[in-house]
């Protein structure tokens, strides 16, 4: 084999492929990275407006991967932040806690809109629909009416795609060992507290944002000879 390190061409400067230029860069391995966008990060960018900076989405950062939490303190150091996971939905003007509150969903909700939840769910309990898709996943674990003002819209506008379209495998996968009964009996206390996979306590954060990350990712690997180059097309 030739000595020459050969060079390599990641495509898109997104947290995967910065994260795989910058491992190049420890082997001192020509990289260049291509982003047909004006800035790095992807869909976990923090764009700036009027002197504000705003977050394209929720991105937290936690990993149980040892080595993943050891390269993200790598590159931020400091600028990592630990922060408390503080998490509402906003419903007709009032904010919800989430993970749900049997007390604030009572004083949210109101009576009648409260017991019709339950009822719900205590329906799709007995006669439960089949879990052929994310909306049936969800719809035995919450009852239709919850699966309706919470779940629906919000999944639908963050993932493009109808609920029935997304597996009932995914949604395991994303809200994995949560269910309304299991909400309602840890938030009366009625059974021993569990950690959820999705109900983390606390995150990292980059103290600007997420795209703090990626920007300083893409910076060491310029310094180290890589290059990252904005506004490009194949």
């Amino acid at each position: 084999m030739s000595d020459t390190p050969k060079q390599t061409v990641v495509i898109g400067a997104g947290p995967a492929g910065l994260a795989a230029a910058y491992h190049l860069s420890e082997y001192n391995a020509p990289v260049t990275v291509l982003e047909m966008d004006n800035i790095v990060g992807g869909i976990a960018r923090t764009v700036e407006h009027k002197g504000f900076r705003f977050d394209l989405g929720g991105h937290r950062f936690f990993t149980k991967m040892k080595r993943i939490d050891e390269l993200w303190t790598e590159v931020l150091g400091d600028d990592l932040l630990l922060r408390p996971r503080s998490s509402s939905i906003f419903y007709r003007g009032k904010f919800m806690d989430y993970p749900l509150r049997a007390s604030n969903v009572f004083k949210t909700l109101g009576v009648s809109e409260t017991l019709a939840a339950v009822g719900s769910y205590l329906w799709n309990r007995i006669f439960p629909v089949p879990e052929e898709s994310f909306e049936g996943w969800v719809t035995n674990r919450f009852g239709r009416r919850l699966y309706q003002h919470f779940f629906k819209t919000y999944t639908e506008k963050a993932w493009g795609m109808p609920c029935t379209e997304l597996s009932a495998d995914w949604a395991a996968q994303r809200i994995k060992s949560l269910s309304l009964w299991g909400a309602m009996m840890d938030a009366l206390s009625l059974k021993s507290k569990t950690q959820h996979t999705t109900l983390i306590q606390e995150f990292r954060y980059p103290a600007l944002g997420p795209g703090m990350m990626w920007q300083r990712f893409r910076e060491l690997i310029e310094e180290r000879g890589g290059r990252v180059l904005l506004g490009s097309k194949l």
